[in-house]
This record gives structure tokens, sequence and C-alpha cells, in this order.
């Protein structure tokens, strides 16, 4: 697998950002056919998104995880942006980074890449502020995204506790609750308009570790979703809010978003 890190002008951010990327490749010990073989029937690849927690950057993933391994396992192109600690939002305080993360940077990565433009090979996938990044490009972008995945803190920000007592995250991210309530970060919001409107929805899956501090609103939010009507399934097992859970978890999400199972 190739392993890229690229750096460019964000008009929408109005600043250099960037972002790392793993592009398959030619491996000589796995791969049977010869290398000019291997690139003459190369072909457009499966696209997934990876969101960063929050503190984290665009190369936590590729540090603490075998996430090289599985994107080389399902023929994937995986794009991990860098958003700081914006919750992917257009923040109440600070910069427009859900219309960065939703617009330009799709618009960027499909025009720079090998990868399809079908629906059915986009997924996008999180761990804790990433699983609320997950979510939020999923369910504001239902028509591009086949599946999304959200680990590890997925949900209504009120029930994962994240206003009591409001943090200067949270404020700068999304303003009061009053502001977050109905707007483009509520997914309670957003899955009852989709669910009125009769959008389609992208699979959604959503998991937690027993010992994580998320654990009770996340599971809440999913069987909540679920007995509304939206096409959610919830996984959960022992573990912590830590990438020895994350990284078990990664290639069960994967094959939940690729292969439906």
């Amino acid at each position: 697998m190739g392993v890229i890190r690229y750096t460019f002008y964000s008009k929408t951010l109005g600043e250099q950002t960037n972002i790392c990327a793993i592009v398959p490749t030619y491996e000589v010990w796995r791969d049977k056919m010869d290398y000019k073989d291997y690139y003459k029937n190369y072909g457009q690849k499966r696209l997934l998104f990876v969101m960063h927690g929050g503190s984290d950057d665009s190369t936590l993933y590729l540090r603490r995880t075998r996430i090289e391994e599985y994107a080389y396992e399902r023929d994937m192109v995986v794009i991990f942006p860098e958003v700081r600690n914006s919750f992917y939002s257009n923040m109440v305080h600070g910069k427009k980074y859900f219309d960065y993360i939703s617009k330009e940077l799709p618009e960027m990565v499909m025009n720079m890449f090998p990868v399809s433009r079908e629906r059915k090979d986009h997924y996008v996938l999180g761990n804790s502020m990433g699983s609320h990044g997950s979510f939020k490009f999923a369910l504001n972008c239902p028509e591009f995204f086949a599946a999304a995945t959200g680990m590890s803190g997925a949900g209504d920000l009120e029930e994962l506790g994240f206003y009591s007592p409001m943090s200067v995250r949270v404020n700068n991210s999304f303003g009061t609750i009053e502001e977050y309530r109905g707007s483009i970060n509520d997914f309670k919001h957003l899955y009852r308009e989709m669910l009125k409107n009769g959008t389609e929805f992208p699979r959604l899956y959503a998991c937690c570790g027993t010992e994580d501090g998320f654990y009770p609103g996340a599971k809440k939010f999913a069987e909540d979703a679920k007995a509304a009507g939206v096409p959610i399934e919830w996984t959960e097992s022992p573990g912590k809010h830590e990438w020895v859970y994350w990284d078990a978890m990664l290639p069960i999400m994967l094959d939940k978003m690729v292969k439906g199972v």
C-alpha cells in the first residue's frame, strides 16, 4: 500500500491543511501478477473516509492501528482528514469544518485519487469525536454514502453528557443546547426529517465498549433510532475508550459496511 501525506490550500478554511491517504499499490509478496499487469488493470477503488477523534490528527490511525492492512485486504483508498477539535462542525466560534469535509474535500479527492464515483463504494468511519463526524457526514449527505460507522460516541450530544456541564469545546463547536437542537449537528433532528421525507438512509453501524463512559448514551441513541425506523445496527463488547478496542473493531465494522455482514 502507498501512504501519502498531502498538504494543500483549503479555500473553505482559508489556510493550508493536510490529509493522509492510503492507496493500493503493487506488493511483490502478495500480488501474483506482474506489476505491469497490476497497474494496467488497476481500476477504480472503494473510498473510505476515516474521521479522527478529539485531540488527534490525520496520522494517528496509521500509527495506532493496522488500518493499512485492513485497507489492502478490501482494496480501498482511505482518506484521513484533519479538523483539530472542531467536532467536524461549522463552528459557532471558529472555522467551517463541516463545509470543508462535506463539500471541498470530496471534490478534491474524487478528482485526484483513483476512486469510484458510485455511492455503493463510498464509506465513512470514525472514533470518539470522529464518530460524530462520521454520522454527521452520512446523515447530511446520504446520497454520497452506502454506509457509515461510529465507534465509541455516535449519538445525541446531550445524552452523551457533553452539555452537563457544557465544555468550552462544545460551546465553540455547537453553541448552546438551543443552537444545537434542530441543526445539522443534531442527529435526532436529521433522522426524523429523513424519515418524514422518505430519504434513503446509508446503512448505519454503531459500536461501543461496555466499559466506555459513552456507552450508555451511544446505546440509547442506537436503540431509539432503530425503534424510529432508522437502518442502524448496534454492536457492543467489552472494551474501553482506547485504541486497543478501536483496532479490534475496525475489520469487523469495515466488513459490515462493505459486505453488509
